[in-house]
């Protein structure tokens, strides 16, 4: 196992049918490393506040919050994909520090998921993101489902999935 396997977020399947996919991404690990890493901090500035260097405490205890909670703002953010086909819908839920975005699809319009690579300006940058693809009116729709840091087999693993799925209505509901 190496770094980048440890913190990636898996993804898992909820439930899994031929009327109902579910899929959702907690990312426990980072959250937890965030966490241990913001007490950590957090017990250096009270010993050194406890050792008389009050000003250095309240300082390290100021940079550790700000930072903190922009660290935390950031790992801390639970995608749900929820497709039902007897409703017709797609329900993508995030929900992060800040509140809750939801957004609704029809199954019938989506045809496919996939994942797509992008790229960052350092070396082992490269971020993957799962689209969901359907027809809107004249054209093509998509739509990003955020995942965070999702390991890239989950994630090309889950647009497989969906996309079977998704072609499975087009068969007759077979799964």
């Amino acid at each position: 196992m190496n770094l980048s396997s440890l913190l990636a977020d898996p993804l898992r399947v909820v439930e899994r049918n031929a009327s109902v996919l579910e899929i959702e991404n907690r990312p426990v690990r980072r959250a937890s490393i965030t966490l241990g890493a913001i007490l950590l901090a957090v017990a250096i500035a009270l010993a050194a506040m406890a050792d008389g260097a009050v000003g250095t405490g309240l300082l390290v205890l100021a940079v550790t919050a700000f930072i903190g909670w922009m660290i935390l703002d950031e790992t801390v953010q639970l995608t749900q994909l929820r497709l039902d086909r007897p409703a017709d819908q797609a329900r993508l839920r995030v929900t992060g520090l800040k509140g809750r975005k939801e957004q609704n699809l029809r199954v019938s319009n989506l045809h496919r998921a996939e994942t797509r690579i992008r790229y960052g300006k350092k070396a082992n940058q490269e971020i993957i993101e799962l689209y969901l693809v359907g027809s809107e009116g004249d054209g093509i729709s998509e739509t990003l489902i955020p995942l965070g840091r999702a390991d890239t087999e989950d994630v090309i693993r889950m647009a497989a999935l969906v996309t079977d799925w998704l072609e499975g209505s087009q068969r007759g509901g077979q799964p």
